[in-house]
């Protein structure tokens, strides 16, 4: 077993990254008081086998990161908005689900996948008909058709197989993305109305497309370029334009227009009619010319607007989506009747207890072996 210095150092690094202390560390991991993990990071003695891994699960990282048995993993996780304390503590968590994710789907012998495109973008020099070039282009690639939220996530988890999760991020954060070697993967906000999460899903693919050419731009040192606001409004008009193709926008908008108005009602219609939310909507008639800016704006704090807003929110406003899709929980248990996970492997990739698996039919092993012949 590595020395105790090692694995002192490597958990100290770890907790001080996700900006944590000795006391909440200790809470987390369930230790009892920071006095362990103060004893444990002063290599004044050793760590237990059964310490050792509730530290790792409390940090996210694995066990043979804090053994100093492989590297640790540094991956950049790009934030829309959030602060740095649920930054770094919810990204952790998301890589981890992210690696685990990667895992199930080796363990489950799935084939080649088609792999994400990517597209040139100097973010330093690129505009918005740079946005709006990539957005048509992706639209066609994806083939989203008419109404392109409809089919949006679906394509991006099966086909492309876009690892996707989902926290209570608050009003201080609304998605993350990132591109490690488990593959593309997007944290969205669970709290957030579903056209919402649309038009944020539509936002995070464009850093997933133009992910390398604005890596390639980044600062190393970690400071964050000028440019970085002026790409989010890119990533703003990218999921304009790929959420509200314009022929089929402007097909539903005249279709409700009596003697040159439009209601109240009708707008809200078209909005959900593309599951994005009102503002984006308005922005997009703005920018297609029939909609002044000053209506768009005055709607936007328009009293009757916002409650007939509110009114369709009750009919298409589901539960919040739990922190890990169908998809994940299929695989993960597929890998376990496959013999790849033991139940209580299974149970923490699934964040449940051994005792809620029964919730779960897993007895059937055989399901796994069996086979039929192939045309």
């Amino acid at each position: 077993m590595p020395d105790r210095e090692t694995i002192a150092t490597a958990i100290r690094t770890a907790r001080e990254s996700q900006l944590l202390t000795q006391q909440q560390l200790a809470e987390k991991a369930g230790l009892g008081s920071l006095q362990i993990i103060s004893d444990i990071e002063r290599a004044v003695r050793e760590v237990k086998a059964w310490e050792l891994v509730r530290v790792a699960r409390a940090l996210h990282v694995p066990v043979d990161v804090l053994l100093g048995l492989q590297p640790a993993l540094s991956t950049r996780v790009f934030w829309r908005r959030g602060t740095a304390q649920q930054s770094r503590e919810i990204e952790s968590r998301f890589l981890e689900r992210a690696r685990r994710f990667a895992l199930l789907e080796a363990w489950c012998d799935l084939p080649p996948v088609e792999p994400l495109p990517e597209w040139p973008l100097d973010p330093k020099g690129a505009s918005f008909p740079d946005a709006v070039r990539i957005a048509e282009q992706a639209g066609q690639l994806l083939n989203l058709g008419s109404r392109p939220a409809a089919s949006l996530l679906a394509i991006l988890e099966e086909r492309f197989r876009i690892k996707i999760f989902y926290e209570e991020l608050g009003p201080e954060g609304s998605a993350a993305s990132v591109r490690g070697d488990f593959g593309p993967a997007i944290l969205m906000n669970s709290s957030e109305a579903p056209w919402r999460r649309n038009y944020n899903f539509a936002h995070e693919l464009f850093h997933l497309i133009t992910w390398s050419a604005v890596d390639a731009q980044l600062p190393r040192d970690g400071e964050e370029p000028d440019w970085l606001e002026k790409l989010e409004k890119l990533a703003d008009a990218f999921a304009s334009r790929l959420l509200l193709p314009a022929d089929a926008v402007e097909a539903e908008f005249i279709a409700r227009v009596r003697g040159g108005r439009i209601g109240h009602l009708e707008l809200v219609e078209v909005a959900r009619e593309f599951d994005v939310s009102t503002a984006a909507l308005l922005w997009r008639l703005v920018n297609m010319g029939r909609l002044k800016r000053e209506t768009a704006e005055l709607l936007l704090q328009n009293e009757n607007f916002k409650r007939v807003d509110r009114q369709s929110v009750s009919d298409r406003w589901l539960a919040p989506p739990g922190p890990i899709s169908d998809r994940f929980k299929r695989l993960a248990t597929l890998a376990y009747r496959k013999g790849r996970l033991s139940k209580a492997r299974l149970a923490e990739f699934l964040e449940v207890t051994l005792s809620e698996l029964t919730d779960i039919d897993l007895e059937d092993e055989s399901v796994a072996e069996a086979t039929v012949p192939a045309a």
